[in-house]
């Protein structure tokens, strides 16, 4: 403790002289609970401060705490000297507790003490885990590794009467016991969040089922790995956001007032029923995972208007895959930002580029994401292709296409040389432009080839402004 200059160690404790709500400030930035608790040791009066702070921490990467002892008993040990009646934040990340009833004076501290947020993180283990009455928490997230989420049997209504935002990971959850939690007993749920969860099978079914119904949800995501072979229900009249497992079986999704969905994995309008909402989205993101360009294609035909679309262009070997990458192009929907990325196994850029310029008519906006080759496979790595099926089609960017268009971004994951090509192809038909188009050209490094071509670029016109901006500066031209 720092002392009044030229005392022996007997001067005034200026730390400890600080009211309690600023020594609360400094103990929570220790973001460790355990090492706050051990400044009780100081005087009575740090074993007061220590004892009510608003937030609690505790984090253990190995089963043994470093100054020995298991670290889920000297958890247990530091929240029964607890002093606070409420903690607005309760963080807890174990990597092993012995049983599920090892973790039960965990759960009656939080059951009892937060109001605000619980993070529980639990990474070895067996057995079910029964999550406790929580009726003042704001927001939980539950990683769980290996266990069974279960919930209080025939919990008393408004169980999570203040719960806002659920976040399960790595658990396994019955489906139709968290469907019923999150229709009784979770009356403001806004968002939900699962990742890598396991729906298990039930003796009665033989298919697992997900069943979310909840009449305040706002915000879905689930983030699956592998194929997510359970039946499928959701019922949310307020759900906007929506972002989809890769669903292989029949899915019935009701939400009459979706504005974005982010969807994995295939799509097939016969077994995946989308129902109530309209079709036209503020955003459409078709992830990478959707299969294949038919899929894509299918998707954007159910929401043929979006404000932003987001997708993933895949080029094939072979004239079949050439054809299907026309195919979906040919269906996209009508939106005013694209953001577009390419996949390439065969053929050259430049003839996509343009049919895809020329589907452009009514958007502001283009971004070029990325463009990834597959050197081991792809033989037509030059800007322009080889393919006679290629060569076919036309070649020219139609007047009317980028009427409306007014910044085009080109990311940073894109080869030098094609973002040269790109560039230099937007100034020979910049004379189309009905508004001054502004090209942002991103580097994630220093690259004098970039800067040089950029610079021999001719601009026929006042109607186009180029930017280079990088990690290192920005410059125009």
């Amino acid at each position: 403790m720092a002392t009044e200059e030229g005392s022996d160690g007997g001067g005034v404790d200026r730390i400890s002289s600080l009211p309690d709500d600023l020594l609360h400030v400094i103990l929570i930035r220790l973001r460790d609970a355990a090492a706050a608790a051990r400044t009780s040791v100081l005087s009575r009066r740090w074993r007061r401060v220590w004892a009510h702070l608003p937030e609690l921490s505790f984090r253990y990467r190995y089963a043994a705490a470093a100054g020995g002892g298991w670290a889920h008993s000297l958890v247990d040990a530091a929240l029964a000297a607890y002093a606070g009646t409420t903690v607005r934040l309760l963080e807890i990340a174990l990597h092993w507790t012995p049983s599920a009833h090892g973790v039960c004076p965990l759960m009656q501290f939080a059951s009892q003490r937060v109001a605000g947020e619980l993070r529980l993180s639990l990474q070895e283990g067996w057995g079910d885990f029964v999550l406790p009455t929580c009726k003042r928490a704001t927001a939980i997230t539950l990683s769980v590794t290996a266990r069974t989420l279960r919930f209080p049997p025939q919990p008393a209504l408004g169980t999570f009467a203040a719960l806002a935002s659920l976040r399960i990971i790595r658990a396994g959850v019955d489906g139709r016991e968290l469907g019923d939690v999150l229709n009784s007993h979770c009356p403001r749920l806004k968002e939900l969040f699962l990742k890598q969860v396991v729906v298990l099978r039930s003796r009665d079914l033989a298919t697992p089922v997900l069943s979310i119904r909840s009449y305040s949800l706002e915000r879905l995501e689930m983030d699956m790995d592998g194929e997510f072979d359970a039946g499928f229900q959701v019922i949310a009249p307020k759900l906007k956001v929506f972002s989809s497992p890769r669903i292989f079986s029949e899915a019935h999704i009701v939400t009459p007032k979706l504005l974005e969905v982010c969807w994995h994995g295939p799509y097939d309008p016969d077994l995946h029923h989308v129902q109530e909402a309209g079709r036209h989205l503020q955003r459409l993101e078709i992830a990478r995972n959707c299969w294949n360009s038919r899929h894509a294609a299918k998707l954007m035909h159910r929401f043929n208007a979006v404000d932003e679309l987001q997708l993933t262009v895949l080029l094939w070997k072979g004239i079949q895959g050439y054809n299907e990458c026309l195919e979906l192009i040919n269906s996209l929907s009508k939106c005013e930002v694209l953001v577009v990325g390419f996949v390439v196994k065969q053929h050259a850029i430049k003839p996509v580029m343009i049919h895809l310029i020329n589907k452009c008519a009514g958007v502001k906006k283009i971004v070029v994401r990325c463009l990834a080759y597959r050197k081991d496979q792809c033989q037509c790595k030059s800007w322009e292709c080889q393919c006679d099926w290629s060569k076919q089609s036309h070649h020219k960017i139609n007047d009317a296409a980028l009427g409306s268009l007014e910044l085009v971004e080109i990311k940073e994951n894109m080869e030098a040389y094609h973002k040269v090509e790109f560039v230099k192809l937007l100034c020979e038909y910049s004379a189309t432009f009905q508004k001054r188009v502004t090209i942002d050209v991103i580097e994630n490094r220093r690259s004098e080839y970039m800067r040089e071509k950029i610079r021999s670029i001719h601009v026929p016109n006042d109607k186009i402004v180029i930017n280079v901006r990088s990690t290192y500066a920005s410059w125009g031209t």
